[in-house]
């Protein structure tokens, strides 16, 4: 069993902020007592480990992710189904295993949060719900579900399915709210949908964020949540950044209290469009997503799935039969990556959209989310310069 507490000196230290060299992290009992600096006194009692050069980083927080090394989180019905066991117990084991599978999968690769994410359809939604209570991960592993519609606008459906689309109604709300089983984290919907402002105000009621995406909404025509909100994928599947109308993109542009979700995955949204977005948006309200598809971490091929063969390659995931881009093979780090390459933005700001950033939106970042006091001791230790990692604490 590793320690739970130990001093972890020199190596650059990524912070919220700025990059601390020379200075140690103190941990007590898993979670961080204190950070400090060059030349501040150590505690001579706890294991000591010298870090070098090496970075060290918060856990990477996946906010938005289809799935992984393939697994499908939208198809953990069909895993349960296959399961020897078909009685709920069974079944909610079968995808329980599939979701650790996942976890596994993404904290190898620094990954130490995931919010899956999944079209709204019953079955897919009522196995991922029984599959995270019988995991039993801790919420801010697992925060919750992350369902993009039914309440969004089909000329922009983009990857949604036109079945798993409808309109606005509390009714069918309350529905997918108890086959979500409460674990309903982040939902999005179309702002300019007649009816979207109750759903938008049941969302806040049972303590998840709404998010405006798959919209086709002129902003001068819609009214905005009041509270915390977001832009789900920013640029993707929604009214554009015009200078003939105001789109939704144009939105985190106008007005700086939404946070943005930003696929910089540099397939979804070009390499000019993720400058503009470095130099014009906070970074503590830019997050950074890769809507990863179940083959994302995997070489290059095709896979099955559950609604069809995927190909993923260069140029994203695709299906199979008709070529149409359906998410990224790319994970937090490749992502991470990808824009320090890009924008040339500084590591602490590009840490912070996969880390702190999407931790706020979530509502965890009092304990994950940075290396700062009283945070859980959930660090990412990285070879060279980040390219892969050495180990994961906590």
């Amino acid at each position: 069993m590793k320690p739970t507490s130990y001093v972890l000196t020199g190596g650059r230290i990524v912070l919220p902020r700025d990059v601390l060299e020379g200075g140690a992290v103190l941990v007590e009992g898993g979670r961080i007592k204190a950070v400090l600096e060059p030349g501040d006194p150590l505690p001579e009692r706890l294991p000591r480990r010298d870090l070098g050069r090496a970075w060290l980083t918060p856990g990477l927080v996946e906010l938005h992710i289809h799935g992984c090394g393939g697994v499908a989180f939208d198809g953990l019905d069909r895993v349960a189904a296959a399961s020897p066991a078909r009685v709920a117990s069974g079944a909610g084991a079968a995808g329980a295993a599939e979701l650790l599978r996942a976890r596994d999968f993404l904290r190898a690769r620094g990954v130490t949060t995931f919010v899956p994410t999944l079209v709204c359809r019953d079955g897919p939604l009522g196995a991922l719900a029984l599959a995270m209570a019988e995991a039993g991960l801790d919420e801010r592993e697992l925060p919750g579900i992350y369902l993009e519609g039914p309440f969004v606008n089909r000329a922009r459906r983009g990857g949604i399915p036109e079945d798993a689309i409808c309109d606005p109604d509390p009714r069918e709300f309350r529905r997918i709210v108890n086959l979500a089983r409460g674990r309903l984290r982040l939902m999005t919907v179309a702002p300019e949908l007649r009816g979207c402002g109750e759903i938008v105000e049941r969302i806040e009621a049972v303590g998840a964020v709404p998010c405006l995406g798959h919209s086709d909404c002129d902003l001068d025509r819609v009214e905005l949540p009041r509270g915390k909100y977001s832009i789900t994928h920013l640029f993707n599947a929604m009214s554009p950044f015009s200078h003939k109308e105001a789109g939704l993109a144009m939105l985190p542009f106008l007005d700086r209290r939404p946070f943005a979700e930003l696929n910089a995955d540099g397939i979804h949204v070009n390499e000019q469009a993720l400058r503009v977005c470095a130099a014009a948006l906070e970074p503590d309200k830019l997050a950074l997503i890769s809507d990863a598809a179940p083959p994302a971490g995997l070489p290059p091929g095709t896979y099955p799935g559950p609604h069809g063969a995927m190909r993923s390659g260069p140029d994203g995931v695709r299906w199979a039969d008709s070529g149409t881009l359906m998410g990224s093979p790319m994970l937090a780090p490749e992502v991470l990556r990808n824009w320090l390459r890009v924008t040339g933005a500084s590591v602490p700001n590009a840490v912070r959209m996969l880390s702190l950033t999407p931790a706020t939106i979530l509502g965890i970042e009092d304990r994950r989310g940075a290396i700062a006091p009283g945070q859980d001791a959930v660090m990412v230790l990285w070879n060279g310069e980040l390219e892969s990692v050495a180990e994961v604490f906590g």
